[in-house]
């Protein structure tokens, strides 16, 4: 299946249209749809206009509750928890670091989670909120059981989530912005691959048997298969990794990795102010350093320049901004038949 070129905007204005025809207010389905967009527009399909369907399913089951109240509770003088209310992952998660980054400001360092939390989209999205900030930023992000689809190292039976870990430091320009999950990929890309009709590549998921395979299908199931662990044959590394993420996530939130009650995602969001330590011109100097000597590694045979993490989706997102965001058919033919449902014009959609 091809992808077609789609207006940002007319994307944009369409997603916030479908939100809010399924009942959603309409800032939290502009929020919403300014995360999905953004994920797209810097090149992360599998966090970006994908999930709108998906949305719009949860939506429809109650599992996103349309009018959420968010709560923030301080739990002592650097943290806190935020009740996003079953609502939309998005508006809870940016309220979160909200909450963080005034945190921070104040005693020069956070430590906030996250309860019933919805899928939350690009985790990379609040670490960078943090950064314009001119605050240094980790983020971890986990499932509950339903969305356990990696191995445990060693195992043929998923027992994690894909489990991000994210962070991200101001510098004179383009933050520093590091998102990536535990897994050899998050289970959307696998999905993205599933919708383009196309193999995923060599070492990622499993089959139900244990045995290596190419097949999204084979991986959906059922029976479910698995997603390797990040790191190939280290990948006791990634697993590792991955259970740090689902502690601070579950155990530190006071809920059991099985809890089958439990919905959307576990988060915990640490923000730093790094004028507790050195100015903050100074810190940002000392990023454009950091950066302009990583970049400075010639590079090898094949490669055409370093980059830091951050930098290819910044461009991205330049370059999308002009040409148009990607939609794949079964993505396109999900939105227009939500569109026949809601009674929402698609057509006004547009190509580019």
């Amino acid at each position: 299946m091809s992808s077609r070129l789609f207006s940002p905007q007319a994307v944009s204005d369409l997603g916030v249209n479908l939100f809010v025809a399924a009942g959603a207010r309409r800032s939290d389905a502009t929020a919403t749809i300014k995360s999905l967009v953004t994920s797209s527009l810097m090149g992360l399909d599998s966090h970006g206009v994908i999930r709108i369907p998906e949305y719009l399913g949860l939506l429809a089951a109650g599992t996103i509750v349309a009018d959420a109240v968010i709560s923030v509770e301080r739990t002592g003088p650097s943290t806190a928890i935020v009740d996003c209310g079953h609502g939309f992952g998005a508006v809870g998660a940016e309220r979160a670091m909200q909450a963080a980054v005034m945190i921070a400001k104040e005693q020069r360092t956070a430590c906030v989670i996250t309860r019933r939390c919805n899928h939350l989209g690009r985790l990379g999205a609040w670490v960078q909120q943090a950064a314009d900030e001119g605050m240094l930023a980790l983020a971890t992000c986990n499932s509950p059981v339903y969305g356990h689809f990696v191995l445990p190292w060693g195992g043929r039976e998923p027992r994690l989530a894909t489990n991000p870990i994210a962070y991200a430091a101001p510098t004179s320009g383009d933050p520093v912005v590091s998102d990536f999950s535990t897994s050899v990929a998050p289970e959307g890309k696998i999905r993205f691959y599933r919708n383009e009709g196309l193999p995923v590549p060599d070492g990622w998921i499993l089959d139900s048997t244990g045995h290596p395979t190419n097949d999204p299908k084979a991986f959906y199931g059922p029976p479910q298969g698995g997603i390797l662990p990040l790191g190939g044959s280290a990948g006791h590394k990634g697993f590792a990794l991955g259970l740090l993420v689902e502690i601070l996530g579950s155990a530190l939130a006071g809920i059991g990795s099985q809890d089958t009650q439990v919905t959307g995602n576990g988060t915990c969001f640490i923000v730093i102010d790094p004028s507790a330590f050195c100015p903050l011109a100074v810190f940002r100097r000392l990023m454009n350093e950091t950066v302009a000597y990583m970049k400075s590694s010639s590079p090898m045979p094949g490669v055409s320049e370093v980059l830091v993490p951050g930098e290819l989706e910044f461009r991205t997102l330049r370059q999308r901004q002009q040409d148009g965001i990607p939609i794949d058919a079964a993505t396109l033919q999900a939105l227009q038949d939500y569109g026949q449902k809601l009674k929402v014009d698609v057509t006004s959609l547009g190509s580019d």
